[in-house]
């Protein structure tokens, strides 16, 4: 019914009343279905809760006259402000809806805000804005919802009173008095109990952490500060104690039983959550048979149920440096869930058949239990794949690991013929001591046991969602947009400023699949520039995303893609499970209204998840660069050799070998300096030292800073130049420009 509600009120030309709405509601019906007569009570009521719950998520505006409106219609939006540390920020609006056909359509739109107009609006709030017109600008009308739970900060004392100093500096227009006594210099996360006015609260601490060095409160911290929660309900805590540890009789009926299979899994050495295992036999008709088993953590999490409420919460685990942040509890996640070995699970089968050239010819999708049986390493695996070196343990399942493997590379080459990107970026991995205190650094390098496991999770996930696209039920698919022309257009400028012209341009790239694959390519051969430049590209990509609607996934070039494989570390694949479990009930008018659910829930869904993917991503990088500044902070006075990859006014961004980077600041550089943005140049005004993009450079820990997460070095000396000759003419015409501004400074003075 929903889709008629807002097929009617944004067909209308202004705001009707609900008895003009029931008509139009009528009128449509009929349109489809002749023999239709008019609405009944219970379907003016069901209208009414959805106007209703439209209004109070204000997807409709009522007016003073009770007329009411697709917001659509009007000048308000809602969306999420983005706050920043001047008191301005953005508004992001999504807004989804259903056409007549039921077809599902969104919008996307980006409103800045000006300090005036934000109306008290802090980072992170709900709010309803009017995005104005004929020159007035947009302004925050209404703040519908805020965060008030964990907000982190620092207690301090004025007088007799205690107040919380919030850590984000986004958050510190808050005003947050406690209650009672607190200890002074404490970090504490607090609820917002009650609001005195615009911005003051009363706050309760909720959590207190430890000394800010410890190595475990570290992370927690920082994972707080960027909105993620480590604690489960007390309801979902008593809701694990009522699960099984084992599989029992009842769950098995209607599940293939698979337990006499040869089914194994393939992780890192201390992986505890395993959500995926793998099968393979070769059939009479010379095929494979290729058997991707997920765990079946649905069958153990009924939706909205405690558990269920947090995962969504949390929408993801999160992986901190050496801390694991679940997104279920280690009962269920490392328990039962779990894929362990010799032991019983429920699972959700893909069993592909593959001919030849690794197509699938058919498959099916099923509900089964299954029996590991064996839990293999990657180590191991790429022992015997790469080197040939053979454990015994491993030997009866060597010959479906290279099977497997030869699968693999077909499928990865298939990929790449059609147009899929793949970047040679290392990866910086830390390693830890005992105590959680970094010791060195090291590359995260993917060899052929992971690219083996990352080919058959790619290959299920398509299948799963061609099986629901096919069978004409929502989806919950894993998107990515084309490229940004605009960002691919700078890059290609900088690409010719440090004499790597590429031969096509940006809208040629951002087109043309085989294009962008020749611009991977054309930066792979670049040595110490390779890091720098396959990063800057990666920022000219779209960002991966969650949606009801599929417009494909670019990066990967499948027009079928969703994720399905780790319902134990995301909500997404938990749901696309609910929904295959859906689409196979035989009961179709019950099938029927379990897609409509779907259609309406997935809007919000996928908005959250992705989300809270960008959140876990911040979080990693925030907790990467304090804990390298933390080890840094031990080395000042030591020396790294380095390369340049970034330089603005500001100064120069140095990677050291290790991979570890930080800055040198223009201050502490010994010349006068001016950055040149064609070029991409630091040009000394006195004749000392420019500086280019790829110099490589020796240079001195100066200072690191934990708290800011930050490196400054100081150059000892420049080990090589990366000059571009035919770039000195407007570093010259930069020089003139920037003596002659000193000089006149200097006179004025």
């Amino acid at each position: 019914m929903k889709q008629y509600v807002d097929f009617a009120l944004r067909k209308a030309k202004k705001p009707i009343d609900r008895e003009m709405l029931y008509l139009k509601i009528a009128e449509l019906i009929k349109a489809e279905d002749e023999s239709y007569i008019e609405l009944s009570s219970d379907d003016k009521n069901k209208i009414d809760e959805i106007i209703e719950k439209g209004l109070r998520n204000y997807e409709y505006i009522e007016t003073n006259n009770g007329k009411i409106s697709s917001i659509m219609k009007t000048s308000f939006r809602t969306g999420r402000f983005y706050g920043n540390r001047n008191g301005e920020g953005f508004v992001i609006t999504r807004s989804f809806f259903v056409d007549k056909e039921g077809n599902q359509l969104s919008t996307e739109d980006k409103y800045g805000i000006d300090k005036a107009n934000c109306n008290s609006a802090i980072d992170g709030d709900l709010v309803l804005i009017d995005i104005g017109n004929n020159g007035v600008k947009p302004k925050v009308i209404e703040i519908i919802d805020r965060n008030l739970e964990n907000i982190m900060g620092e207690v301090i004392r004025q007088g007799k009173s205690y107040f919380v100093k919030p850590i984000d500096k986004k958050k510190q227009g808050l005003n947050i008095s406690l209650k009672g006594e607190a200890i002074e210099g404490q970090r504490v996360a607090v609820k917002l109990v009650e609001q005195t006015n615009d911005n003051f609260y009363i706050g309760e601490i909720t959590r207190v952490f430890n000394h800010k060095d410890d190595p475990d409160q570290d992370i927690l911290w920082e994972a707080f500060k960027c909105g993620i929660d480590d604690q489960f309900s007390s309801k979902s805590l008593e809701q694990v104690e009522r699960i099984p540890t084992s599989v029992l009789d009842s769950d098995k009926i209607g599940r293939e039983d698979l337990t006499s299979w040869k089914i194994f899994t393939i992780d890192g050495v201390d992986t505890k959550d395993i959500d995926d295992a793998l099968s393979c036999r070769k059939l009479p008709n010379g095929n494979y048979e290729v058997g991707v088993h997920i765990a079946d953590v649905s069958h153990y999490i009924p939706e909205n149920s405690p558990l269920d409420k947090d995962a969504y919460k949390k929408s993801n685990s999160n992986y901190l440096a050496n801390k694991v942040i679940p997104m279920l509890p280690h009962e269920l996640s490392n328990g039962i869930c779990s894929l362990n070995p010799y032991v019983e699970r429920l699972a959700m089968s893909c069993i592909m058949e593959l001919n030849k050239d690794g197509e699938v010819v058919n498959y099916r999708i099923t509900p089964t239990v299954i029996k590991s049986n064996m839990k293999m390493t990657y180590d191991a695996v790429n022992g015997i794949l790469k080197d040939n070196i053979v454990p015994e343990e491993y030997k009866d399942f060597e010959e479906e690991l290279r099977t497997l493997n030869i699968i693999a590379l077909l499928l990865r080459k298939n990929r790449i013929l059609n147009g899929a990107i793949e970047f040679d970026k290392p990866e910086l991995k830390l390693i830890f001591n005992d105590k959680g205190k970094v010791i060195d650094f090291s590359k995260r390098i993917q060899y052929v046991g992971e690219n083996l496991i990352e080919e058959f999770m790619i290959l299920a996930n398509e299948t799963v969602d061609k099986h629901l696209s096919k069978r004409g039920f929502p989806c919950l698919h894993r998107v990515h947009d084309k490229p940004n022309e605009e960002k691919l257009y700078d890059y290609l400028k900088m690409l010719d400023a440090i004499d790597l012209p590429f031969s096509y341009d940006a809208k040629k790239c951002a087109e043309s699949k085989e294009v962008m694959q020749e611009l991977v390519e054309h930066i792979k051969d670049t040595g110490k520039l390779n890091s720098m430049l396959s990063t800057r590209l990666i920022r000219c990509m779209s960002r991966a995303k969650y949606s009801p609607i599929n417009i494909g996934h670019d990066g990967l070039a499948k027009k079928y893609y969703c994720h399905f494989t780790s319902p134990i570390r995301r909500y997404s694949d938990l749901t696309v499970h609910r929904i295959l479990k859906d689409s196979a009930l035989k009961d179709n008018a019950k099938a029927k209204r379990r897609a409509k659910k779907w259609e309406q829930k997935l809007p919000d869904i996928g908005m959250q998840t992705s989300r809270m993917e960008k959140i876990a991503d911040d979080a990693e990088q925030q907790v990467l660069y304090m804990k390298c500044a933390e080890f840094m902070k031990k080395q000042i006075g030591e020396e790294y050799k380095g390369t340049v990859i970034g330089i603005s006014d500001r100064g120069l961004q140095v990677q050291l070998d290790n991979l570890v980077e930080g800055k040198v600041r223009i201050k502490d550089l010994k010349d006068h300096y001016a950055y040149n943005p064609l070029t991409y140049t630091l040009v000394s005004l006195n004749g000392g030292e420019n500086y280019y993009l790829g110099d490589r450079l020796l240079v001195k820990v100066k200072s690191a800073s934990k708290e800011d997460k930050t490196i400054d070095f100081e150059i000892k000396r420049k080990l090589e130049e990366n000059l571009i000759e035919d770039i000195d003419k407007s570093n010259q015409l930069v020089k003139k420009i920037a003596k002659s501004k000193l000089e006149n400074n200097y006179h004025k003075k």
